[in-house]
């Protein structure tokens, strides 16, 4: 019963993190920072990627409430402002909104020209770590403590950071396989799964936000 409850608990949160993550989304923009570079780089970009990705979320998950304590913040409240961040987010990725900024954009084009290290810029942050990510992250470890024993908490915790490493595997096979994926579903094809995973990002993040709202009206009350 507890191995199945861990394993429920890694798909909950894979679930959770793959929409917002959006790792296929990427594809495209990974091959247009790393037009002209060798094929031997690339793989070292996306196994760059992939590990910057699981030590950024693993540390948020392990630190994230700390911090948060420190600050006075609530889980309830960054809840609710993950929940809009991720909001925000998926109504840019439904409407097919750049996931980079006109300065990012700016910044990430100049890196591809001059052959610079794209892993963890924009790669990393602001596009597959980003405010969503981190928001959804907090989130599953407030999940994972809430009403449990510390052992409980332990292997909640442990599932999300498996899920987590999944979620690294996935970037790191997605961008390593970047052409054939390309070649597959063609960008059209890749723009609307974007799209129709952000939709489900949407959910998260209205869920997220009552999720936030319950928390704060059961402390007050």
């Amino acid at each position: 019963m507890l191995l199945r409850e861990f394993v429920d608990f890694i798909l909950g949160s894979l679930a959770a993190l793959f929409p917002v993550i959006d790792p296929i989304g990427s594809v495209p923009i990974f091959l247009v920072l790393t037009a002209g570079v060798p094929q031997s780089l690339r793989r070292t970009y996306a196994k760059r990627i992939a590990r910057n990705v699981i030590l950024m979320l693993i540390g948020f998950l392990l630190v994230g409430g700390g911090i948060l304590r420190f600050f006075g913040i609530s889980l309830a409240v960054v809840r609710i402002a993950g929940g809009i961040v991720v909001f925000h987010a998926a109504w840019h990725t439904m409407n097919a909104d750049s996931k980079l900024s006109d300065l990012e954009n700016e910044d990430a084009t100049h890196r591809a020209d001059q052959h610079e290290d794209i892993s963890f810029m924009p790669m990393t942050i602001p596009l597959l770590a980003g405010p969503g990510a981190i928001a959804v992250t907090l989130g599953l470890g407030a999940q994972a403590s809430r009403n449990a024993a510390a052992i409980e908490t332990m292997g909640n915790l442990a599932a999300v950071a498996a899920a987590i490493a999944l979620i690294g595997l996935i970037i790191y096979i997605a961008l390593r396989s970047s052409t054939l994926l390309l070649k597959w579903l063609g960008a059209g094809g890749i723009h609307a799964l974007s799209r129709l995973l952000g939709l489900f990002v949407m959910a998260i993040g209205v869920q997220l936000i009552l999720n936030g709202l319950a928390d704060w009206l059961e402390s007050l009350g």
